[in-house]
């Protein structure tokens, strides 16, 4: 069985695993990582006979989140990402089996939730990838939150037990069912919409179509900034320093006219009228004087509607007056008929400088949060 030495240094991840004598690695699929990167997956860095190193974003294991309460969004975005790597390997032609599925060496970004996984590019031993059994070790680890609907995990424990095997388009149907965001905002991701979610400055500038960032700019998995894992100790993952603060950047992109708005105080007014509001809605009298405002806090953002006349929805469901309700990432939003998208990207503080000053004047600074 193979040993894992995990580090977290210098804003990254870094995994090495060692291999038993039994376990040989395939050349032609760690020749496939060498060319191509699946989102999800820890890139693969070097290999030293029977060694094999990963590296990738910033993180701590899954089993240490989930000691931690979690919330049913949370839940599933969890469950749906485990649907997605699963298809993302079958697509690839890869070996489902070669992932390790362990709480304990699956990572997670505080931040922006994203999971990574570790790959071993490995020969068949032919044994069947058990991936219902993991997702029971993430639900038996899991330790919720107080909230309105306390049943969602029994729900999906009753579901899983009526399967015969893992089937990824019904486990996939279950969770839209429950919380259809979740499945939408994954689903972004993959297709390069609205959503995106990126620890690297250049990939933001040219997933938004600002043109090529200064050289400078690239990211925390820059592959030139990599080097090889020499001294690895027994430290616990996930230990940073000041440099892995994540700065949050936030918009919201109105549908009608096709316009982004950056979010630039830490309470954000929108409405129709321009004394009023941070934001005016022009051309929509639905819309109140003041509508609603967005709170950043924490690293999460909120919205709270100001007794609006007709209404603030999330994701079609409208929400009470004067009270915050917590927003994501890819939300739909709608003042009155007015539909909006919340859009959040997060980069590195120790990055912040390598940006073109010019492009950084051009985005807001909203809170840091340590990763």
């Amino acid at each position: 069985m193979a040993r894992y030495k995990v580090k977290g240094k210098d804003c990254q991840l870094k995994v090495k695993v060692k291999l038993s004598f039994k376990e040989e690695i395939d050349e032609r699929q760690l020749d496939f990582f060498s060319s191509k990167y699946i989102r999800g997956l820890l890139k693969v860095q070097a290999k030293k006979k029977n060694c094999i190193e990963f590296y990738g974003p910033i993180g701590i294991s899954l089993f240490d989140r989930l000691k931690k309460p979690i919330s049913k969004y949370d839940f599933f975005f969890i469950m749906e990402q485990v649907i997605d790597i699963t298809q993302k390997v079958n697509l690839n032609s890869l070996i489902l089996r070669n992932v390790v599925w362990d709480i304990h060496y699956v990572f997670i970004n505080e931040t922006t939730k994203e999971l990574q996984f570790i790959y071993l590019p490995l020969t068949n031993d032919k044994k069947e990838a058990d991936v219902l059994r993991f997702m029971e070790q993430i639900i038996y680890a899991s330790k919720t939150m107080e909230e309105a609907d306390t049943e969602y995990i029994s729900r999906y424990v009753y579901f899983l037990k009526s399967l015969t095997s893992y089937e990824a388009e019904k486990i996939e149907k279950y969770i839209f069912s429950e919380d259809r965001s979740v499945v939408n905002t994954i689903k972004r991701h993959n297709v390069g919409q609205s959503g995106f979610i990126t620890d690297k400055p250049q990939h933001y500038y040219e997933h938004y179509g600002r043109g090529n960032a200064d050289e400078e700019a690239t990211g925390l998995l820059a592959d030139e900034d990599t080097g090889l894992l020499n001294n690895y100790d027994e430290e616990a993952t996930g230990l940073l320093d000041t440099q892995c603060e994540q700065i949050h950047y936030a918009s919201m992109y109105r549908l009608l006219t096709n316009e982004t708005f950056l979010i630039n105080k830490p309470v954000f007014r929108i409405g129709k009228e321009k004394s009023y509001s941070d934001y005016f809605v022009a051309n929509n009298n639905m819309v109140s004087r003041s509508h609603a405002d967005i709170i950043a806090r924490g690293g999460r953002y909120f919205i709270v509607d100001l007794n609006s006349k007709n209404r603030t929805f999330v994701n079609g469901t409208p929400i009470p007056a004067q009270q915050e309700t917590e927003i994501h990432d890819g939300d739909a939003i709608r003042l009155a008929n007015e539909e909006l998208q919340l859009q959040l990207i997060q980069i590195l503080a120790s990055q912040k400088k390598q940006i073109k000053t010019a492009c950084y004047l051009s985005m807001v600074l909203i809170l840091a949060e340590k990763c």
